[in-house]
């Protein structure tokens, strides 16, 4: 099986660290990074989590994305790889099981998502929707952000599930629409 990539905007919306900070590490080749056949930088799973280990600890122990994915990256440890536990000089240890429980579960959701979302020039003009639907991940992520709760969209599609509707709106987070945004272009009045 093939190692699992990520864009810089998928590594944002799954780790929880901000765009510019993991764009300023990729620049300046803090974290390694491969380039896609579309030109757009991508990241391993590593270097996603050492995102969220940075985000994850608070601001009295400043470990940057590249120390965490040393950390991450050098300590051998089996099932995906991220150690429970690292250490920095003899003193420091930091419980990545639990720094890491939340941006593991976004991160399988997100498998989930890349799964279950469907991009088809034939379907609602190839805006990604959940397989088997018409309904696009970013309405689900509209309604998320609008103030709407898992609960309020199960009731009006029954036929989804709590974790679908979270792939969802991760997904469409995660891959905004591209271009200029739609609408009319307001002018001055002269």
């Amino acid at each position: 099986m093939a190692a699992r990539v990520y864009t810089a905007q998928e590594a944002a919306a799954v780790s929880g660290a901000p765009m510019a900070l993991i764009q300023k590490a990729v620049s300046r080749r803090k974290i390694p990074s491969a380039q896609g056949v579309s030109r757009r930088r991508l990241l391993d799973r590593t270097a996603v989590l050492a995102f969220a280990l940075a985000a994850a600890l608070p601001e009295e122990l400043h470990v940057s994305p590249e120390l965490a994915y040393r950390l991450l990256h050098d300590s051998s440890a089996p099932g995906d790889g991220v150690p429970d536990e690292v250490v920095l000089g003899n003193t420091v240890r930091i419980d990545t099981g639990a720094a890491l429980t939340a941006a593991r579960r976004r991160l399988a959701l997100y498998e989930r998502a890349r799964e279950s979302i469907v991009s088809d020039p034939e379907l609602m003009g190839g805006t990604p929707v959940l397989r088997g639907t018409r309904i696009t991940a970013r309405s689900i992520l509209g309604r998320i952000e609008g103030g709407d709760s898992v609960e309020t969209i199960l009731e009006d599609y029954p036929y989804l599930d709590p974790e679908g509707i979270e792939a969802a709106a991760l997904y469409a987070k995660a891959n905004p629409p591209r271009g200029r945004p739609a609408g009319r272009l307001c002018r001055r009045a002269s």
